[in-house]
C-alpha cells in the first residue's frame, strides 16, 4: 500500500512540475495536458470514496459520479491560480472531495463551497460566491470536446449552472431517467474523448 502510495504522490508532484515548467514557458497546451493528467484518475478515485459515503440514496451510483466530476472541476479551477501545495496533491484533492460530499448533501440548500487548498483552509469563508458561470465553462472545455450539442447543452447546465437532475429534466422537457441515461454517455464520452496524452496517461495507483 505505502508502495502504491508513493507512486501516486511522484506521479503528481512530476505532473505538477510539468505543468509548472510549461505555465512559466507560455506553453498553454502543455499546461493544459500535464493539469489534465494529473487530476483525471481522481475520478475514479473520488467516486469510490463518494459511493461509500452516500449510502441510502436512491441511485448512490449516478450521485457518486456527479460527486466525482464536483471533484474534478474543483481541482481545475484550484489549479488555475496555483501549482505549489504545502501537502501532497492528493491532500489536496481529499479536502476538496470533503467539501464536494458536504455540497451533495446540502444541495437543495444551493448552497456551495470553493476549491480549496488545505493550507488555507482556516480562512475559508464557509459560503463564498458561486464562480462565473463563464470560468467554470473554460475550466470545462476540454472535457466538453467531442459532445454533440445537447450532450454539451446537458452538461454545462450540471455542470456550469449546477442544476440537479431534475431541474435539467423540467428544463429540457425530459424525464429524470431520461436525464440520468444521458449523464452516463456523457461522463464516458467526456473520459473518452479527452486528449490523447490523458488516454496514454501513467497509471500511478490513485
Amino acid at each position: 500500500m505505502s508502495g502504491n502510495l508513493n507512486q501516486s504522490e511522484e506521479r503528481d508532484e512530476r505532473l505538477l512540475r510539468r505543468a509548472r515548467a510549461a505555465r512559466a514557458a507560455g506553453d498553454v497546451a502543455g499546461e493544459r495536458e500535464a493539469i489534465t493528467r494529473l487530476i483525471e484518475p481522481y475520478w475514479n478515485w473520488g467516486r469510490s470514496i463518494a459511493y461509500g459515503k452516500i449510502g441510502g440514496v436512491d441511485d448512490p451510483a449516478a450521485d457518486a459520479e456527479e460527486i466525482a466530476q464536483d471533484l474534478l472541476r474543483r481541482l481545475a479551477q484550484l489549479l488555475r491560480t496555483k501549482l505549489e501545495f504545502d501537502t501532497s496533491f492528493r491532500g489536496v484533492a481529499a479536502a476538496n472531495l470533503n467539501y464536494a460530499i458536504k455540497d451533495y448533501w446540502r444541495r437543495s440548500a444551493r448552497t456551495r463551497s470553493k476549491p480549496v487548498d488545505p493550507g488555507e483552509l482556516v480562512a475559508i469563508d464557509p459560503r463564498p460566491p458561486v464562480p462565473a458561470a463563464g470560468e467554470a465553462a473554460a475550466d470545462l472545455d476540454f472535457y466538453f470536446q467531442g459532445l454533440n450539442e445537447r450532450e454539451r447543452a446537458l452538461a454545462h447546465d450540471r455542470l456550469v449552472l449546477d442544476l440537479s437532475p431534475a431541474e435539467i429534466a423540467e428544463r429540457h422537457g425530459m424525464k429524470r431517467g431520461a436525464v440520468d441515461t444521458a449523464w452516463h454517455r456523457i461522463v464516458k464520452k467526456m473520459r473518452e474523448n479527452a486528449p490523447t496524452g490523458v488516454r496514454q496517461r501513467d497509471r500511478g495507483a490513485v
